[in-house]
């Protein structure tokens, strides 16, 4: 006799996330615990020079495949999902035919290839404007840059097309034969006007798109039910299960977290890194070039996105220090861990070896250490890495500071980095602020979750956890935050010196 048949199965939730390496589902219970899991890896193609796309056939199956595995996990528990909530990475752009058959593979937001029209875009008198408006950074990761360059480059494949959409958008119409855009999605393509709630339309003459090019624009509570897809009705997943549009992954991972007020700031820093503060107003800053994105009505996420995080102390122990020397241990993470025992004074590293975005965007943007002397060993130069990687997403942190008004009073620590203690503390010590390690392996699932919750009137806002129930934080040492201090103020002034380069900018020196 299996589960189902002993008790009467109860109602849980499943969070779709549609990443840039994988997709990922995840089934959780009214009280946030994990009940099922299933990751489905994607494919990155890299066809041409600053090309990364995915094939949107392969990104739907994949989302099919991943939802499947968790229904049939479900199958022999007492749960059964009843709601579904949708996450999904930002800036992808898909042209499809008024049947909506993909006419290409998707752009995803890794793609390079309108850098040049990003360049000029900024360098022209609408560029800040529009970024001003719209909230989302002229860089060719922007669905606007994007389709500016389809028209200039390939522009019988774009005259062919019926609509643009995200990825997001046509999995949603494969589901429901309806094309529509949450709000927080469409506030990441530099296309939507946060002061109209409405497209641009100065952004629309630029990207060469009419209005009908794009979907209906639809809050992130926005619900469907009833999907005409044959395989959801057979997983069980039609009648009145509910489907949430959801939001942007980013937006959602600080929902999960708990992070969607001014209280709380959220650094991540996986092979890149990003800060990410919540909101209830509108902010921008063309110096810095901050992102402010769409959570809900009244409630934004203000940000910036670093090219470098842990790819920097990975190609510096790698490439320079790993290669046979007693004084360092063979392995990253204990080298890691034993750089914590030295101190770096004076030594600064510049972290941009991939170029930058925030702050600076610059994609010529270059690494240097300085202040090199005789005593320093393998892992001073690894602990510099570190700090590097820390005092730029603090510089970050301060332009976000500064265009709302607001400090936070703790900060969220996720990523690999940011689990060796010492980082953490260092972390503490720089922003001068408490610390909570927090786990986000889920956090962006776990947001659509929420958010479906709240559409369907089962939570609140006000129910979303705060640091209460966060554990105990690294507090700042004493007189650290101002040692630290000093060095950030030199670590700004050589990023002027060292690190501009063609339409580079160095914010705020």
């Amino acid at each position: 006799m299996n589960a189902s048949s002993r008790q009467p199965r109860q109602e849980c939730s499943l969070g779709v996330d549609i990443g840039t390496t994988s997709v990922k589902v995840v089934a959780f219970s009214p009280k946030g615990v994990c009940l099922a899991r299933a990751t489905v890896p994607l494919e990155l193609y890299h066809d041409e020079p600053g090309a990364a796309e995915q094939d949107p056939m392969q990104v739907y199956e994949a989302t099919m495949v991943a939802i499947g595995q968790v229904v049939d996990a479900l199958k022999e528990t007492q749960w059964q999902a009843s709601r579904v909530g949708f996450s999904a990475a930002m800036h992808s752009v898909l042209p499809v035919t008024e049947q909506g058959v993909p006419l290409h593979h998707a752009m995803t937001w890794m793609d390079t290839r309108a850098s040049q029209v990003a360049e000029d875009l900024w360098a022209s008198p609408q560029g800040s404007a529009i970024y001003e408006r719209t909230g989302t950074p002229v860089h060719a990761m922007s669905p606007l840059c994007k389709l500016s360059w389809l028209k200039n480059q390939w522009p019988e494949m774009f005259a062919q097309a019926d609509r643009f959409v995200s990825l997001k958008e046509w999995v949603w119409y494969q589901w429901f034969g309806q094309w529509e855009i949450d709000v927080s999605l469409a506030s990441a393509t530099g296309l939507y006007n946060l002061d109209t709630n409405d497209w641009d339309t100065q952004a629309l003459v630029v990207a060469g798109v009419p209005r009908d090019a794009l979907s209906r624009l639809v809050p992130t509570t926005f619900t469907r039910q009833h999907p005409e897809n044959q395989r959801l009705q057979e997983w069980g997943l039609a009648g009145d299960v509910t489907y949430s549009i959801g939001a942007s992954d980013g937006v959602l991972a600080n929902l999960g977290v708990g992070a969607i007020d001014e209280q709380m700031l959220v650094v991540t820093i996986g092979t890149s890194s990003a800060v990410r503060f919540g909101t209830a107003k509108k902010a921008t800053d063309s110096n810095s070039r901050l992102f402010c994105y769409v959570l809900d009505r009244d409630r934004f996420i203000v940000g910036g996105p670093s090219n470098n995080g842990g790819v920097v102390p990975d190609w510096l122990y790698h490439h320079l220090l790993a290669g046979g020397t007693d004084a360092i241990a063979h392995d990253l993470g204990a080298a890691l861990a034993e750089a914590g025992d030295v101190q770096c004074e004076d030594l600064i590293c510049l972290p941009y070896v991939t170029g930058e975005r925030a702050p600076l965007w610059n994609a010529h943007a270059m690494g240097a250490l300085v202040g090199l002397r005789l005593e320093h060993g393998p892992l001073h130069l690894l602990r510099a890495a570190v700090e590097g990687v820390l005092l730029n997403t603090y510089w970050i942190a301060d332009s976000i500071f500064v265009a709302t008004g607001v400090r936070p009073m703790y900060l969220m620590a996720s990523g690999k980095l940011l689990e060796v203690t010492w980082v953490r503390q260092a972390l503490a010590d720089i922003f001068n602020l408490p610390v909570y390690a927090g786990d986000t392996a889920d956090a962006s699932a776990f947001g659509a979750v929420l958010l479906a919750e709240i559409a369907s009137g089962l939570r609140s806002w006000m129910d979303i956890r705060n640091a209460d129930s966060l554990g105990s934080p690294l507090f700042p040492v004493p007189g650290a935050h101002q040692i630290y201090q000093r060095k950030f103020v030199q670590f700004r002034q050589l990023a002027g010196i060292l690190s501009t380069g063609p339409r580079g900018i160095v914010p705020d020196l």
